[in-house]
């Protein structure tokens, strides 16, 4: 929508996103696809903080069995859900899914009110399930029997006591507790979940390989390498294991003066900065800083100046409206060019951080040459904006297919982690 407008107005907001170092052209795609390439070699010969390329000792490629019923849990940035997932004839199906507000999400929690919160809500399905399967969307450090160790937590969720954590051990204790048999616990991250349960939706032979992304309410992606690879775990053979990138920690995109602002304003100042660029969780937010800042240095009206600077709570479905044409009352014709473009710039450059993710990811795996990538896509922003994924399908296009040469589709589909969840029990 931004490129209908033209003229001196247009030129004076575009210069304003430039002084301020928020322009999206910022992020050029030769040289931030590289830097994530890199980024991600260096994760995967030794341990660090960003792009930590995670080893989660899961495998697919197996068949998966019919008619096994699994409890699954799903923690995730603003939802947590729980239901019984199986694989039938006629495909997956998903029972009895129960959907909470994630424990720590709107205040804060402490360990033991979360545990026995995931133990009460999962303990009605054990009567048909023996086996669950436990999908955590936030930083853990993967045990080789698939259990998982909380790190951190990330989009400002809150649990007190959570850090140190096994997290299907615990759960193990409280369930024991309360009187409840436990088979197998698996635990992994949500891209990995969506990883699967894009697979699982899928003719595999289709596809030459697969991508996990989620872009929601935070973002991260996820991909198969043989796991002689990760050279830091000292592995061999050429067996295929999922990677979780935890992409959203890369911390070499460009930043500018409104993204330094809102993340000195954050708990978690300087961790996660490429999440804070490009999730749902922070968008709505930062365009509001964008916004009052291009408001404070006259580039809105009067009225909408004083609008503006009202605010204290943008969310980012708000903002995809605002951006989309559906304008807030009492702003002007030049008002609205300038909401438009501020927007549509953030929102672009979203776009070009997840390809730049993406497009490092198929040249890391080498595939898409011969046969498309399925990059099996969960998540609210992607699924939601009218925005981002317009953007981001140029980007790839052109990047990805013109200038790589790599085939890639997006899949997407209801409840894909829940049963990528359950699939990574059943094949593991």
């Amino acid at each position: 929508m931004r490129r209908i407008f033209s003229g001196d107005d247009m030129i004076k907001i575009a210069e304003f996103m430039k002084k301020h170092g928020m322009d999206a052209g910022r992020v050029d795609m030769t040289e931030y696809t590289k830097s994530f390439l890199n980024a991600m070699e260096l994760g995967l010969a030794a341990t660090q903080d960003t792009v930590p390329m995670v080893p989660t000792y899961l495998r697919a490629g197996a068949k998966l069995p019919k008619g096994r019923k699994v409890a699954v849990i799903d923690a995730g940035g603003t939802n947590f859900r729980t239901g019984l997932a199986s694989f039938g004839e006629n495909g997956a199906v998903l029972e009895r899914v129960d959907r909470h507000i994630m424990p720590g999400a709107e205040e804060p929690a402490d360990w033991d009110e979360f545990i026995s919160h995931v133990a009460d809500c999962v303990k009605p399905f054990m009567e048909e399930a023996e086996d669950i399967g436990f999908c955590f969307s936030y930083p853990a450090e993967v045990t080789e029997d698939i259990d998982s160790r909380i790190l951190s937590l990330t989009k400002q969720v809150k649990i007190n006591g959570a850090e140190g954590r096994l997290l299907g051990a615990e759960l193990r204790k409280a369930l024991v507790r309360r009187g409840v048999r436990v088979g197998k616990i698996v635990v992994l991250n949500d891209t990995p979940a969506t990883l699967l349960g894009g697979m699982s939706l899928v003719k595999s032979s289709k596809y030459e390989g697969f991508i996990g992304m989620v872009a929601g309410t935070g973002f991260n992606a996820c991909c198969m390498l043989p796991q002689d690879r990760i050279t830091k775990a000292g592995m061999t053979g050429g067996r295929k294991m999922l990677i979780n990138i935890e992409a959203g920690s890369f911390d070499g995109f460009p930043r500018g003066s409104c993204d330094l602002e809102m993340d000195g304003g954050l708990p978690d100042t300087g961790r996660y900065t490429g999440e804070k660029m490009i999730s749902g969780r922070y968008l709505g937010e930062l365009c509001m800083y964008v916004l009052k800042r291009a408001a404070r240095e006259g580039q809105f009206s009067d009225r909408a100046t004083e609008t503006i600077l009202k605010m204290t709570e943008v969310v980012t479905p708000t903002i995809d409206k605002w951006g989309s044409g559906r304008f807030p009352k009492g702003f002007t014709s030049e008002d609205k060019v300038n909401l438009v473009y501020i927007i549509n710039e953030i929102f672009e450059r979203s776009a070009r951080c997840i390809a730049c993710c993406l497009c490092a990811v198929l040249m890391l795996t080498g595939e898409g040459r011969e046969k498309p990538v399925c990059i099996a896509v969960d998540g609210s922003l992607f699924g939601r904006s009218k925005l981002l994924r317009p953007e981001l399908e140029k980007f790839m296009d052109i990047y990805a297919g013109e200038i790589l040469g790599r085939k890639y589709e997006f899949v997407t589909g209801e409840d894909m982690s829940l049963l990528g969840t359950a699939a990574a029990v059943l094949l593991n």
